[in-house]
């Protein structure tokens, strides 16, 4: 009985999380957020971000993966930018700081979830815990915080490790 409840809940649990969100983040309507599976695995998705109106943002999409772990619900995808983004709680590589990626993980969440906590991350990011210091710095001065997102955004490269 034992291994029985353990094959549901690291393969068949995890497939059918990922199968049973897949159509909301597609057709909830949501404005500028979407996630597909990424190929044949359904553990890996590509998702896209577009910024939110009335911030520096506007107008601007972002593409982010998301790798699901064997554990998922119980813990939370890795989630990082695929496109340049620059943001305080983003650093050099796309990884994200976001407490609900981290500590504050609910099994709750799915991905609709996560990608609209992103979105609304863009525009009022955590400035007491910034992943880029520099970004942090600028936040404050708009014009030219507006100005370097618009640099790197339309640089049009993607991050390199």
């Amino acid at each position: 009985m034992r291994s029985s409840l353990l094959f549901y809940y690291v393969f068949v649990w995890p497939f059918h999380q990922n199968t049973r969100e897949c159509s909301p983040v597609q057709m909830s309507g949501d404005i500028g957020v979407s996630a597909f599976p990424e190929g044949e695995s359904i553990f890996s998705w590509i998702g896209t971000i577009e910024g939110a109106k009335g911030t520096v943002y506007e107008g601007l999409s972002y593409k982010l993966s998301l790798r699901f772990p064997l554990e998922y619900p119980f813990k939370p995808p890795q989630v990082k930018f695929e496109t340049l983004c620059f943001h305080p709680n983003v650093d050099q590589f796309g990884n994200i700081c976001l407490d609900i990626l981290q500590d504050k993980w609910s099994s709750a969440y799915d991905c609709r979830t996560i990608l609209l906590s992103i979105q609304s991350l863009l525009g009022e990011p955590n400035l007491e815990s910034p992943f880029n210091s520099c970004a942090a710095a600028l936040w404050n001065n708009k014009e030219d915080y507006r100005k370097m997102v618009h640099k790197q955004s339309f640089a049009g490269e993607l991050f390199e490790e």
